[in-house]
């Protein structure tokens, strides 16, 4: 290990290595497992921050980090991985033995006695026979294996998910489990892939690390649940038994599982099997439930009675709601409202969703008929609002969703309403959907509007295309763009676009220059084209915020013009300041996004962006209420009592101010950058897309580059080469995708 610096404060960046013995906890936050201690290493006392609140005072633990100067604080060493060392003499292991319930200095020692300096491991490997072996009878042992599991359960935690990252999931996961969580993870680790969405790879390091072996069943288990996993974040529900086990070894480097695994699977329960002519189909069961279940919603909204409250309109000799003339395509739309208890309005930016929306609305006011507007968004939901005068909401909101337990509106309490228009149902993914349609009440009409041609939205299957597809329910197509809209080069780029045709980026006469293309062939070249774009000279063009108003959107997240590349340069030049919060990976005015949640209660869902606006300390606790360690009380006690408090002040799209809480920070990503799946529900004065062969070339394809380019509202610019841009356009991602909703309905229908 290196020797103490020859010059302090050391320098900036410079690296540190040393065992250090922890003598003070200046601030611990249980939930986060962030922590500032002060520490003794080589005589010098220093202070150490990061994920360190598995260190117990006067503890030895192997440090690795580097020197940093804090303007306020001085010099501090930024953790990555702290280790405890294992007491190994008599003493400290007696110390540590005697804060587990019922074991005293005689217990101790009948401990040391049986196991010597294997003890600790020992008792992790069984503690009630390891307590019973040292004299306690059967219900105290029983007790101090509780107390034992207590001790050892965020500690433990820390020490298995800090080296792959995943430090930030142990408060989830303890709440999960309570003290059991430490045991359970290393007996079960895979269970991280598909409880806490952990990817197989890291759940594969950790899990081999814990001696694992290659042909375990569980292995091959949760790589069959990844594939299908992955399938379903690109919109397919199933996938044919062929291909998912082409996947499952390739994840299995090579290895493939036990000939009648996917029936073992099934008869667990884990997955269903389905055949047909074409192949063996496999879904995760949760799934194939919620697409069985859409399908007969579907089939029993066409077939039941329609509402007492609505009638077929008749329609207007003049023109419609605020003067619109409607096109035969948006009346057909307008009057399926209200002769089909479940219809579907679709159609590409400027064919005039929007107006047909207002029109069904008005109607049914004129009828004296009760509307709900929801969307599955709030943004979305905002400009539905501003676009047709009538309140809207999320889905979430109508719904009445109380975190922990879902949605108050269900078959038993249906939404009491005549009908319910869902405008971007495009974004509403296969559980949604069903969520929404459990709540339909008797004589209820629905109406979904959407763009059948977007992106899959984010989770399993593509609803409003399927439905479109099918050609089982009643859809009003709309093709006729309205003049206003076709003088914008966005939108004549985006109908191209589905038609597999680059877009024209040359500016004719008579239409609004709102779709530009930089060509930059150099990956750093075009990286920094974009940082120059965000922080200066779109704001100076356009008098737009560069945080609020500006998104950058890229295929992937690793290279040169990956996510994570353009997130670092970005928030460099826009928030090169901001004062580090937690661990470092945040800083107050940062963009950011939640990720991978629904915090329903907030109102923060999953690709929600915000702004980082303070970090809030956790409440102060009197330590004379809690149980002393002698009692079980514990770092993992506390975490399972909630932590204490503190997150993250945020303000999201709209002006709320919001707490987000402590074990959800690490949900939290940067923002200045996203990939299309995780914004196609944002909609922004200016929209940046990458395409470009250094940003994942071959996963631009046709509708993630129509959706990246109707994302804004004044201008778009492409960057990259027209050679991808022409590619991505004729290459569509349909093919990828399998879902069986269409022969559900077909057989569903007779």
């Amino acid at each position: 290990m290196p020797s103490a610096p020859v010059s302090w404060p050391p320098a900036e960046g410079e690296e540190f290595a040393g065992e250090v013995v922890i003598r003070n906890r200046r601030f611990a936050n249980e939930d986060s497992g962030f922590a500032v201690l002060d520490g003794e290493w080589d005589g010098e006392r220093i202070v150490l921050v990061g994920p360190l609140v598995h260190l117990e005072l006067n503890e030895h633990a192997a440090v690795a980090g580097s020197w940093t100067i804090d303007p306020r604080y001085g010099p501090q060493v930024k953790v990555r991985e702290a280790h405890p060392v294992t007491p190994v003499d008599d003493a400290a292991l007696t110390a540590y033995l005697r804060r587990v319930r019922h074991v005293g200095p005689r217990r101790a020692a009948a401990l040391l006695d049986a196991f010597g300096g294997e003890v600790l491991s020992a008792i992790d490997h069984d503690p009630r026979a390891a307590f019973e072996r040292a004299g306690l009878r059967p219900q105290r042992a029983a007790e101090a294996a509780r107390s034992w599991d207590a001790l050892r359960a965020t500690r433990g935690l820390h020490l298995l998910l800090a080296p792959h990252g995943l430090a930030h999931l142990a408060s989830r996961i303890h709440q999960h489990y309570g003290d059991r969580a430490y045991r359970v993870v290393r007996e079960r680790p895979y269970e991280l892939t598909s409880v806490f969405g952990v990817g197989f790879a890291t759940a594969d390091a950790i899990a081999r690390g814990l001696g694992a072996p290659s042909d375990s069943p569980a292995r091959a288990r949760a790589a069959i649940l990844h594939a299908l996993g992955e399938g379903e974040r690109d919109g397919s529900t199933c996938q044919p038994a062929a291909a998912l086990l082409m996947r499952t070894r390739e994840l299995l480097d090579g290895s493939s599982p036990p000939a009648g695994f996917l029936n073992e699977l099934a008869d667990n329960g884990d997955v269903e099997l389905e055949q047909d002519d074409e192949a063996v189909w496999v879904y995760r069961a949760e799934t194939a439930r919620l697409e069985r279940e859409l399908a007969e919603r579907v089939t029993e909204l066409l077939a039941s009675d329609l509402s007492a409250k609505l009638r077929d309109p008749v329609e207007p000799d003049d023109a419609g709601a605020e003067g619109v003339e409607l096109t035969p395509e948006q009346w057909a739309g307008v009057r399926g409202a209200f002769v089909h208890r479940l219809s579907v309005v679709t159609g590409g930016p400027g064919t005039g969703k929007t107006a047909s929306i207002r029109e069904i609305g008005q109607i049914a006011r004129e009828q004296r008929a009760s509307v709900l507007l929801v969307a599955p968004t709030g943004r979305a939901a905002l400009r539905m609002t501003a676009a047709t005068q009538l309140d809207a909401s999320t889905v979430h909101s109508a719904l009445g969703w109380i975190p922990g337990e879902g949605p108050v509106h269900d078959e038993d309490l249906p939404l009491r309403c005549d009908l319910v228009i869902v405008d971007e149902t495009s974004m509403a993914n296969l559980e949604l959907l069903v969520t929404l349609l459990r709540a339909i009440g008797p004589g209820t009409h629905v109406v979904l509007v959407g763009d059948a041609d977007q992106l899959a939205p984010v989770g399993a299957g593509k609803p409003f295309a399927e439905l479109v597809a099918s050609g089982r329910v009643p859809t009003a197509r709309l093709q006729h763009i309205f003049r206003q809209a076709a003088g914008s080069m966005i939108v004549q780029g985006a109908h191209a676009i589905r038609e597999g045709r680059a877009p024209s980026f040359v500016r004719a006469e008579g239409m609004r220059h709102d779709l530009f293309f930089i060509a930059r062939a150099d990956p750093v070249a075009a990286r920094e084209e974009i940082v120059s774009l965000v922080s200066a000279r779109l704001p100076r063009h356009y008098g737009v915020d560069p945080h609020g108003d500006i998104q950058v959107f890229a295929p992937v997240y690793r290279g040169e013009l990956g996510i994570d590349a353009l997130n670092r340069s970005l928030r460099a030049a826009l928030n090169p300041d901001g004062r580090e919060v937690g661990n470092g990976r945040l800083r107050i005015g940062d963009k950011l996004m939640l990720v991978g949640r629904n915090l329903h209660e907030l109102g923060v869902m999953n690709g929600t962006l915000l702004r980082l606006l303070d970090e809030l300390a956790p409440a102060e606790r009197d330590d004379e209420d809690e149980p002393g360690e002698e009692e079980g009380g514990s770092d993992g006690a506390r975490a399972a009592r909630g932590g204490d408090g503190g997150g993250l002040l945020v303000g999201v799209d709209g002006g709320a101010v919001v707490r987000i809480p402590q074990a959800e920070v690490g949900q939290l990503q940067l923002a200045y950058a996203c990939s299309v799946h995780r914004g196609q529900g944002i909609e922004l004065p200016i929209a940046i897309v990458v395409a470009h062969p250094a940003a994942g070339g071959r996963f631009l394809r046709r509708e993630m580059l129509y959706t990246a380019i109707t994302r804004s509202t004044i201008a778009t610019i492409v960057v990259g080469t027209p050679e991808m841009v022409a590619r991505a356009a004729r290459t569509t991602d349909a093919g990828r995708r399998h879902s069986r909703l269409a022969q559900r309905l077909d057989v569903l229908h007779g």
